[in-house]
């Protein structure tokens, strides 16, 4: 096809023109957005006008940016969906421009992400891979600077719930104790966005940061547990909240000088029991690719892969 030589200008979206978001259609396999859910998340404000860019080159829009963040929000936190138009001939660079357009707008504040979720063999299909690594490149040129590949899990109702642990307890405990177990649970951890916290901003910030991030997650802050063992000793914890649309495993951490114990099998049985008794069917949870102790731990507890999930952090 040819090459058009006329630059790329991208523009934001108004509640008065809604128009060119809607008609889209993915043909790659990725996950997309597509007409029902965009219009269901604009009534939700999961979506906002304000929040979307298309790229416009010789008249015709060739793509479109759905950036993704909590109803009462003041900013987004995750870029859900960069689409282009098959015809479109320079992925990279129209990907980048709408991701730069967005970052810039949105200013300094809490570090947003892109997310690209793929199927869990992406990486044996060569259309997935090409998918992939385009928007990998718009994503460095656009103003995000590392990528982590992590593997979703869900399980229902439907399926056999792991035993409960007989060996530990699960108390309530206070955010303090809470804060000091982030910064603990950082030392040998396989987590990616730990590791650069801790690099970047120390385990302090990390621990700061983590808190009131799960404490503002949907969720009830009162199934917070600490795991103890003979009565008395602490050995992790466990968070389980929920994402916007289902019960999650947020966050489970043991500490280091009580891994390798399979204590992580009990802590992940208590929470999937803690959703099912709160009637909650979906119960979802996401880990790095390279953990493998807590995918092991995942599949154990009878979840099962659903995705991969390609994501570019700030």
């Amino acid at each position: 096809m040819p090459v058009s030589s006329n630059p790329i200008s991208v523009r934001r979206i108004t509640s008065d023109d809604l128009s060119p978001l809607f008609g889209w259609r993915g043909t790659e396999p990725v996950a997309w957005v597509d007409d029902l859910r965009l219009r269901r998340e604009l009534d939700s404000r999961n979506y906002r006008p304000e929040w979307a860019w298309v790229a416009v080159q010789d008249g015709a829009v060739i793509g479109r940016a759905l950036w993704w963040g909590g109803e009462t929000a003041e900013r987004p936190t995750t870029l859900d969906c960069l689409l282009l138009r098959d015809a479109s001939d320079q992925p990279e660079q129209v990907g980048a421009a709408l991701i730069a357009r967005g970052i810039e707008a949105f200013g300094p504040g809490s570090a947003l992400e892109f997310n690209v979720d793929v199927p869990a063999a992406w990486a044996d299909d060569p259309a997935a891979v090409a998918a992939v690594r385009w928007r990998e490149h718009a994503a460095r040129a656009g103003g995000f600077s590392r990528t982590t590949e992590r593997v979703s899990y869900r399980r229902s109702g439907a399926d056999p719930r792991p035993a409960r642990s007989t060996r530990l307890r699960f108390e309530a405990a206070p955010d303090a104790t809470f804060r000091t177990m982030f910064a603990r649970v950082a030392d040998g951890t396989l987590d990616a966005h730990t590791l650069h916290m801790v690099a970047d901003e120390g385990v302090e910030a990390l621990a700061d940061d983590d808190l009131q991030f799960y404490l503002s997650l949907p969720g009830e802050r009162a199934s917070w547990r600490v795991a103890v063992v003979d009565g008395r000793t602490h050995v992790g914890f466990m968070i389980p909240t929920r994402t916007a649309y289902d019960a999650s495993i947020s966050y489970l951490g043991i500490l280091p000088e009580h891994r390798g114990n399979g204590y992580v099998h009990d802590v992940l049985a208590e929470m999937v029991h803690v959703h099912h008794d709160d009637d909650q069917d979906q119960i979802v949870g996401t880990t790095d690719a390279a953990n493998t102790p807590m995918r092991a731990a995942f599949i154990r507890a009878g979840f099962h892969v659903t995705r991969r999930r390609i994501v570019h952090e700030q």
